[in-house]
């Protein structure tokens, strides 16, 4: 079997803690402390956001915009990346500070922080492709006619002449169709979601409040461009990007691997190998197995997690080339199978 496709060897599926056991030993007691200093590479990037948001307020030549709205999309995808590690702890762990900080990084990327959580570190995290997870792709069984579009459209798949047209935009249509459903009652969601978290009354009355900021950082935004043909690069077609950005790591995080029915956090991840550059930049987002491992961790440390799958879980690691995970992407179906049984004990 090739490398980067997930094997189980003797059928089994192993947990978080089983993993956790073998590589904590191996690990410095620094890696698991929160790192502020991380602060200043938000500082930078939200220097870069607000400096592109001023050049597009004064430069009069009508194609130079599309520059800047690049700069201003990937900078708000940097954030992203930063807002995750945030978000699970790794910079700080005040809670009032890290909040608000949220709020900005994830209004920027007009996604609701409370929603995020809800999204993110309380369901993908602890269902990762099982039936639960609001991340998966949909089984063949779940098809109906609007799926079947949607997924045509948005997810990467081998049946259809030239591929799904909007896959990049996908971190956009994501937000969206999770929060429609966030505000739907009970366990109700709209058709092109996997799957819901339960959200509370407050829980609703606090994404409400977040759309409110998030729809003052765009009048913000709009009022520092100067109005105009210049808001469309600076918002829209940056956000554009900025999902371009995210979803270039995100399809290889966990479409290469197989539906299970209980989260193992490695089999269910796939690790891609970007030039040095390109995690310096993104906060070592690539390493995404050795985040579901250690979600608080500094991604700094994750390197050393790599060198430490590779050592003790050869088999189950799955590591290849951003290239290698894209090219294998295109090859598969529109549906992910029916999941991986759970063995009658963990190793």
């Amino acid at each position: 079997m090739p490398p980067g496709i997930a094997m189980l060897p003797s059928a089994e599926l192993l947990r978080t803690a089983d993993y956790i056991r073998v590589l904590r030993p191996h690990l410095p007691r620094e890696a698991f402390a929160p790192r502020p200093h991380d602060l200043r590479r938000v500082a930078v990037h939200l220097a870069i956001v607000a400096g592109a948001i001023a050049g597009l307020r004064f430069t009069p030549q009508a194609w130079l915009w599309p520059l800047w709205g690049l700069v201003i999309g990937h900078g708000i995808a940097c954030l992203a990346f930063l807002a995750h590690d945030l978000t699970h702890g790794a910079m700080v762990r005040s809670r009032p500070g890290r909040r608000a900080l949220e709020l900005l990084l994830w209004g920027l990327n007009v996604t609701p922080p409370t929603m995020w959580r809800r999204l993110h570190n309380e369901t993908h995290h602890h269902e990762t492709n099982t039936v639960h997870d609001t991340d998966r792709l949909f089984r063949a069984r779940e098809e109906t006619p609007l799926r079947r579009v949607y997924t045509m459209l948005l997810y990467p798949h081998n049946e259809t002449l030239g591929g799904a047209p909007l896959v990049m935009i996908h971190f956009l249509t994501y937000i969206a169709r999770h929060l429609v459903s966030s505000f739907l009652p009970g366990d109700q969601r709209l058709p092109i979601a996997t799957a819901k978290p339960r959200y509370s009354r407050g829980d609703r009355r606090r994404i409400a409040v977040e759309l409110v900021v998030i729809l003052a950082l765009q009048a913000g935004i709009y009022f520092g461009v100067g109005g105009g043909w210049r808001y469309l690069w600076a918002a829209p077609v940056a956000l554009l990007v900025t999902s371009a950005v995210v979803m270039t790591y995100i399809w290889t995080n966990h479409l290469l691997n197989p539906l299970c029915e209980h989260t193992d956090p490695v089999v269910g991840s796939t690790t891609v190998i970007v030039p040095a550059w390109m995690n310096w930049l993104h906060a070592n987002f690539a390493y995404h197995t050795e985040h579901h491992v250690f979600p608080t961790m500094s991604p700094r440390y994750y390197p050393l997690v790599s060198r430490l799958l590779q050592e003790h879980f050869p088999d189950r690691y799955n590591r290849l080339t951003l290239r290698e995970a894209w090219r294998r992407i295109w090859r598969h179906g529109k549906y992910i199978d029916e999941p991986v049984a759970q063995p009658s004990r963990s190793r």
